[in-house]
């Protein structure tokens, strides 16, 4: 039994943003690096937003994560939402500071909704695949299933389901991404399901149940006065449940 781990770092981004240059003097990257050092994770998550995909919102500039690459490639691998209408303008920018030989630990991960057609997608995924990064495709949880065609799930590497509507943290799991996670994990059983949203000891157990095997933790943790002891309650929910 084992639930694959993505630590999202949102919550810390504006202090990050505001201390680009002395990350390794901010509270935030000290709590990060702790968190890594726990060994239960699985990846940290960058959720990349730019309107007019995410109005208002503008998260993670791409010096940010450069620097945060700098800092943790070697230590952990990295994730890399983009919630942005032109994901590979962006993955062009990182392409300049990930070098090739460690595209292979990171993962891109692209909503469906950045593209205009089914072809479109494939074909931005594919892209993506050769410049040597592991690809998911992603679904909000406001967009109809149907969207995340059979041809597009088959050209990536992970499916990430939102069960929230994506675009900002601290948001209440729902009920109703239960059904999609039961679908896709069903129709797709050698694809990886990952979720993102609202996910605790409550919520972990039923995503798991469902058919995920991967999810997006962050405010459960990163609010936490005790983000690791929040982070190891995960493991032993998952653990005194599961299999009861």
């Amino acid at each position: 039994m084992e639930m694959l781990i993505s630590l999202s770092i949102l919550e810390y981004e504006s202090e990050l943003s505001s201390n680009i240059d002395k990350l390794e003097d901010t509270e935030a990257f000290a709590k990060i690096v702790s968190l890594v050092r726990t060994g239960k994770l699985n990846s940290i998550h960058i959720d990349v937003m730019r309107p007019p995909m995410i109005p208002g919102e503008s998260r993670f500039p791409i010096g940010l994560i450069k620097k945060l690459y700098e800092k943790l490639h070697g230590k952990i691998a990295l994730t890399i939402h983009l919630m942005v209408d032109d994901p590979l303008n962006i993955i062009n920018e990182i392409n300049k500071f990930i070098v090739d030989e460690n595209r292979a630990n990171t993962m891109i991960i692209l909503q469906v909704e950045s593209f205009s057609s089914e072809d479109e997608a494939v074909k931005s995924i594919e892209t993506v695949k050769k410049y040597g990064y592991k690809v998911g495709v992603s679904l909000n949880l406001t967009t109809p299933k149907k969207r995340l065609a059979d041809k597009i799930v088959s050209s990536a590497d992970l499916i990430l389901l939102m069960t929230v509507p994506m675009g900002s943290g601290r948001q209440k799991f729902h009920e109703a991404a239960m059904r999609r996670i039961k679908y896709f994990s069903t129709r797709f059983p050698n694809k990886i399901i990952m979720v993102d949203g609202g996910i605790n000891p409550e919520t972990i157990i039923k995503v798991w149940r469902a058919g995920a095997k991967a999810a997006v933790v962050g405010s459960y943790i990163t609010t936490s006065g005790k983000p690791e002891e929040a982070l190891l309650s995960l493991e032993g929910s998952l653990r005194m449940h599961v299999n009861s």
